[in-house]
C-alpha cells in the first residue's frame, strides 16, 4: 500500500496522491509481479485498487496476503457454494479470519478452529457458526474432531466438511482429516505448526 508520486500518459484511474493498495502479481508485462519490497515501484493501474482516507495504510497492506489466499483456498480450489460447510483452523490469524468472513458471505456455514480460549472471540464476531479450540496437545486434538464432527452435524452436514482450510498442519492434521465429507477437499495453506 502506498500514494501514487507519478503516473504515465495512459493512467485513468489514479491521480498523483491517491493512496492505493497494490497487487503486484496482476501487473501488466510480468512487472513487479514477484513483490514490492521497495520504497518506490512501478506497477500497471490494473494491479491497484483505491484505499478510502479513513484507513491507515499499514492496515491494509496485509489484505491480499490474507484474502487472496483464503479465496484461492475457497473458491479456486475448493469450489464452494452457498450452503456448503468450512472448517478452517488458525482462525484467529489472518488467513483463518479472511476465510471466515469470506465463506460467510460466499452462504456457507463455517465451524472455525482455535488453539486456546483467549482467539475464540475473534472467528465468532467475524461470523463463525461454531468456534472450537483445538489446544495444543494430541488428546485435545482428539476432542476438537469429535467436537468438530457433532458441530457438522448440528449445522446439517452429517457427513463433515465440504472443505477444510489447514493454515496450522502439524500433528492437528490428522483430525481435520476425519472431519471433511467423503471427496471433500482439504486446502494445505499454512504450516504454523509445521510440515506432518
Amino acid at each position: 500500500a502506498g500514494v501514487v508520486v507519478g503516473k504515465g500518459s495512459n493512467v485513468n484511474r489514479f491521480r498523483i496522491g491517491d493512496r492505493v493498495l497494490v497487487n503486484t502479481a496482476l501487473c501488466k508485462d510480468g512487472q513487479g509481479g514477484t513483490g514490492a519490497l521497495a520504497e518506490k515501484v512501478t506497477v500497471s493501474q490494473e494491479a491497484c485498487f483505491p484505499v478510502p482516507d479513513d484507513l491507515p495504510l499499514h492496515s491494509v497492506s496485509n489484505i491480499g496476503r490474507n484474502y487472496c489466499a483464503a479465496y484461492h483456498a475457497l473458491k479456486v480450489l475448493g469450489d464452494v457454494s452457498r450452503g456448503d460447510l468450512v472448517l478452517v483452523d488458525g482462525a484467529s490469524g489472518g488467513v483463518g479470519m479472511a476465510t471466515v468472513e469470506l465463506a460467510k458471505a460466499m452462504g456457507c456455514h463455517v465451524i472455525a478452529g482455535v488453539s486456546s480460549e483467549s482467539k475464540a472471540q475473534f472467528p465468532g464476531q467475524a461470523g463463525a457458526d461454531r468456534v472450537l479450540v483445538y489446544g495444543r496437545t494430541k488428546e485435545s486434538y482428539t476432542n476438537f474432531k469429535v467436537d468438530a464432527k457433532q458441530a457438522a452435524k448440528e449445522l446439517g452436514h452429517s457427513q463433515g466438511a465440504t472443505l477444510v482450510v489447514d493454515v496450522v498442519n502439524g500433528e492437528l492434521f490428522d483430525a481435520l482429516v476425519s472431519c471433511v465429507k467423503p471427496l471433500g477437499t482439504i486446502c494445505l495453506v499454512g504450516f504454523t505448526a509445521g510440515q506432518k
